[in-house]
Order: C-alpha cells, then structure tokens, then sequence
C-alpha cells in the first residue's frame, strides 16, 4: 500500500513538471513591456479600421495612429533586441514581431509596421 501511495506521488510530480511554461520565457519586466507593445499595436490597428470605415479625409486620425503605432513598435522592438526566442504567450518575440509587421500592415499603418520591420532587421 505505501509502494503504490510512492509510485503515485512520483507519477503525479513527474506529470506537474511538464506544465510549466515553454523555456526560455520573457522575463517578467519584459513580458509586461510585450503585453504592452501588443495591445497598443492591435488597438492601434482596432482604430484605424473604425476610421477608414466611413468616408473622408483620415489623414489627421491616422497620422495620430501611425504615432502611436510606432511607440509601441520601438517597445517592442527593445525587447526583440534583447532575445528574439524569448517565449511570450506561445510565441518567440521574433513570431511576434513579424505578426505585428503583417497587421501593421494590414490595418493600414504602414510607417510603423515599416519601422517594426527596420528596428528588428538583421544587420
């Protein structure tokens, strides 16, 4: 009885040891900074599409969005120069980056998404 109570505990800790996060993960300073960084790009991207749904000029709205855009694409270009294979949310930040590329472009915001690609290019 105390054999199979071992064998079972053992099971169960070798079964929890699997469930840990993917390495190497962002740091937490780091993932905070990704976390950031998407979210201002998708809401960013989220905004530009409102905009361009309805006819007019959109130069003033969008250039405001290209800014903002931008600030989130150099923070997340820091921590891509950091460690592209860092693992945040199931994604290298070089997945990321380039999933931030293509909807930068897609949504419209071309000057970021063109300063995304330039700050994380290989030299």
């Amino acid at each position: 009885m105390k054999r199979t109570a071992s064998i079972i505990a053992l099971a169960a800790i070798i079964s929890l040891a699997g469930c840990g996060p993917t390495p190497p993960q962002a740091p937490f300073d780091q993932a905070k900074q990704l976390d950031r960084a998407t979210s201002g790009i998708s809401s960013a991207c989220g905004e530009a599409a409102q905009v361009t749904a309805f006819p007019g000029n959109h130069d003033r709205d969008l250039a405001t969005l290209e800014a903002t855009a931008d600030s989130s694409a150099r923070r997340l270009a820091s921590v891509y120069r950091l460690n592209p294979r860092w693992i945040y949310q199931g994604e290298t930040v070089s997945q990321i980056v380039a999933d931030g590329v293509s909807m930068l472009r897609q949504c419209g915001l071309h000057g970021a998404a063109a300063s995304l690609k330039t700050a994380t290019a290989k030299p």
